[in-house]
């Protein structure tokens, strides 16, 4: 299993830290444990098993999201915040049973109000293909409790790089800005609050950026000439975007076909680890 190197400049020390499809898993499941820590102050948890009913090792994954579109659709209506996680797992007991390899998806939603939450009947009707099971764990969303509870169906990592199966999770889109250290993200929020979703960011660096269209750039310079001969640059990105407190570090700009996107940096953290790649074996 693939693994991402990192150095302490001053220690000599050497990290190592999943990579590859269950790295990405990892990291999915950390912003949405970030994602519900300050967005939801009550959450709950349904655990949701899709089945099929004819033996098949691969599905569209376009069938498993007409389902998820219909549960958000249906809780969007009742002003609730929805966000999952779903994991693939081949039927052990019915491959040893029947020989027959058949995959289901196991789905972990986590929503804002009780007693709104679709039933097996309804989501079945969307879904279609097979059975529908509803449960409702006792599961506090935190990383690891969420990584022991849902990753006990895809394996440990060097059995879940080796699964042969397509896509074999899918998350809820959450900012990126979720995917900081618990310590960088709450620095971020408490300063930006829910402002702070707009902005990109890498695990040392966040920024924002505004896209423009070719044919706007001459009325967009020459409102940052106006602007900037008013009160400096660093203003520059609140009037141009309408958000508060903003201190433009830095400003680049790139073009991407018609649309330049010019890229303001918010904040780069200090880090005395420096990343070295990735490595196949660890130890």
């Amino acid at each position: 299993m693939k693994h991402r190197v990192f150095l302490n400049n001053k220690t000599g020390e050497k990290c190592y830290l999943p990579a590859g499809r269950y790295g990405n898993f990892l990291l999915s499941v950390k912003k949405l444990a970030n994602y519900v820590r300050y967005n939801m102050a009550k959450y709950y948890v349904v655990h949701l098993v899709l089945t099929l009913k004819e033996a098949k090792k691969e599905v569209d994954t376009r069938d498993l999201h007409r389902v998820m579109q219909f549960i958000a659709t249906r809780l969007k209506r009742q002003y609730v915040d929805f966000k999952y996680i779903s994991v693939k797992e081949i039927q052990k007991e019915r491959l040893d049973k029947y020989g027959e390899e058949a995959i289901h998806f196991h789905v972990l939603c986590i929503y804002s109000k009780p007693y709104v939450f679709p039933s097996a009947k309804e989501i079945a009707e969307s879904w279609k293909l097979g059975n529908v099971k509803i449960t409702a764990p006792k599961l506090r969303v935190k990383v690891q409790k969420i990584t022991n509870y849902i990753g006990k169906y895809i394996g440990k990592g060097y059995e879940y790089e080796q699964l042969e199966v397509k896509k074999s999770f899918t998350a809820s889109q959450v900012p990126q800005i979720y995917k900081l250290s618990e310590k960088r993200l709450s620095l971020i929020k408490a300063f930006y609050g829910a402002k702070a979703d707009l902005f990109k960011c890498t695990f040392t660096k966040v920024w924002a950026e505004l896209k423009i269209q070719r044919e706007r750039m001459r009325e967009y310079y020459q409102k940052i000439r106006k602007w900037v001969g008013e009160s400096g640059q660093i203003d520059l990105f609140e009037k141009i975007s309408g958000l508060d407190y903003i201190t433009v570090k830095e400003k680049r700009t790139e073009r991407i076909g018609d649309v330049f996107v010019d890229k303001f940096m918010i904040k780069k953290f200090e880090s005395d680890w420096a990343y070295m790649g990735t490595s196949e074996v660890p130890f």
